[in-house]
């Protein structure tokens, strides 16, 4: 199960910003990131300034480059909203351990 919670009338946060964030951490890109997860840039960009309105911090830093392009990396914000998806994530799917297996048996019927 991977929940999308509602945080108010303008701020969800749920599977694909969570990815997003992940993905901005391994690829230490937003363009890397975007294209990891086959969305557009300007989407991803979006995404992270709803994070970053939603939360009232900035969720990613940013840096400049030359040559090389430039760099994106978590900020602690961004890394305690993963960890506590994640954490919330992990709680749901024990506690309605029971209540999933009956869906997915549902999935055996002819």
């Amino acid at each position: 199960m991977r929940p999308r919670i509602y945080l108010g009338d303008n701020l969800s946060i749920g599977p694909g910003k969570i990815e997003l964030l992940k993905q901005i951490n391994i690829m230490k890109s937003i363009s890397g990131a975007a294209r990891a997860l086959s969305i557009p840039y300007k989407k991803a960009w979006s995404l992270i300034d709803v994070l970053n309105q939603g939360f009232g911090g900035q969720v990613i830093e940013t840096s400049i480059g030359g040559k090389a392009g430039g760099s994106a990396r978590l900020t602690p914000l961004g890394q305690k909203i993963i960890d506590s998806y994640e954490a919330l994530e992990k709680k749901l799917n024990k506690s309605a351990k029971k209540e999933l297996d009956a869906f997915y048996s549902l999935l055996n019927i002819s």
